[in-house]
């Protein structure tokens, strides 16, 4: 059984995702203190962390480089949290090396179970590079909504697709994203 460990400041989230990381055969470590999940990464060794930049005592980003300098857990992956999307909190869990970045507003608890899953090597995941010689790249790109250059608005770099097998559908579906590597949008 994986351990995790979810350190969110809102008592209803930290509560909901406790829950559903249960549900899903998790063993769910909580807290809303950053001190505290701290202390709980160093006795427990989590195989992932949720952390929320709002954490109090210390906040997520806090978190990170306070754990990346212990040798026990310096190899913890560590997912960002955070209630609203803000590019430059974005930029900063990339800067630190978090296995991803997830927003209240944005990301279902089920699609959380998905992430961490993914950040664990458990869920299967594919980066697809469009180019112009994939078979009906160019209308599919169209299709989409973008323009056939296919970059990133934010960045300029190139966007690739990215696709999650869907098991709550069966192994032959999949969710199909589009974002930059470099960025993350």
């Amino acid at each position: 059984m994986k351990k995790i460990l979810i350190a969110i400041d809102n008592d209803f989230v930290r509560e909901t995702y406790s829950e559903v990381f249960k549900e899903d055969n998790f063993e769910a470590l909580a807290t809303k203190k950053g001190k505290e999940a701290i202390d709980l990464a160093k006795s427990e060794l989590p195989d992932i962390i949720i952390a929320d930049i709002a954490l109090s005592e210390i906040g997520g980003f806090k978190l990170i480089e306070t754990l990346r300098e212990e040798d026990l857990t310096k190899e913890i992956p560590v997912i960002i949290f955070s209630q609203i999307e803000k590019e430059k909190d974005r930029a900063r869990a990339m800067e630190l090396e978090a296995k991803d970045f997830i927003t209240a507003v944005a990301v279902t608890p089920i699609e959380a179970i998905r992430r961490v899953k993914i950040a664990l090597g458990e869920q299967k995941s594919y980066k697809i590079f469009p180019t112009k010689n994939l078979y009906n790249a160019k209308e599919l790109i169209t299709d989409l909504g973008y323009t056939y250059d296919f970059k990133c608005s934010e960045c300029g770099n190139d966007l690739v697709f990215y696709l999650i097998r869907d098991l709550s559908k069966g192994e032959k579906y999949f969710i199909v994203s589009v974002i930059c590597p470099e960025c993350g949008r």
